[in-house]
């Protein structure tokens, strides 16, 4: 596999950010992080060693991708164990418990790809930085966008 994306011209900046894509995918399609784990991390690992030339830094950004792309699906993906137990807790309807939690993975996910993934796949900038901007984000656009608890029910009374 990595002879023939080698061959194809996939470069090495962009592999931690499609394994992040991958490992969102899976793990919403299964609701699993743990299988979404176990399905690409024998995947990912040789890959990405390879496609590096055995760059250690590459290896580690590839595998943080996995982790933290495996639970992406997990949080809300309606066959999760997770949304499974919190329909069961909180007594909300499976809709929307999904329909709630998605916008909250979404954002987060696609501020992980274009703050994260890419600029460090790119050496932009290290992981530490990454996540201070993912998070400076995630915290500007809720505190714009977002509504207080109780907001809605206020409004609409």
């Amino acid at each position: 596999i990595a002879r023939g994306l080698t061959a194809g011209g996939l470069p090495v900046w962009a592999l931690p950010a499609i394994t992040s894509i991958l490992s969102y995918a899976i793990s919403f399609a299964t609701g699993s992080s743990f299988g979404t784990i176990g399905i690409l991390f024998p995947l990912i690992g040789p890959l990405a060693w390879t496609l590096s030339g055995g760059d250690l830094k590459v290896l580690t950004h590839c595998f943080g991708a996995v982790y933290g792309g495996s639970l992406f699906g997990n949080m809300f993906s309606p066959i999760a164990d997770t949304s499974i137990l919190t329909v069961l807790a909180t007594r909300c309807e499976l809709q929307a418990h999904v329909t709630t939690a998605a916008p909250y993975a979404c954002l987060t996910g696609l501020l992980c790809l274009l703050l994260g993934d890419i600029p460090i796949g790119l050496g932009l900038i290290g992981p530490f930085a990454a996540m201070g901007l993912v998070t400076v984000a995630q915290t500007a656009f809720l505190s714009i966008f977002g509504q207080k608890p109780g907001a809605a029910a206020t409004a609409k009374a």
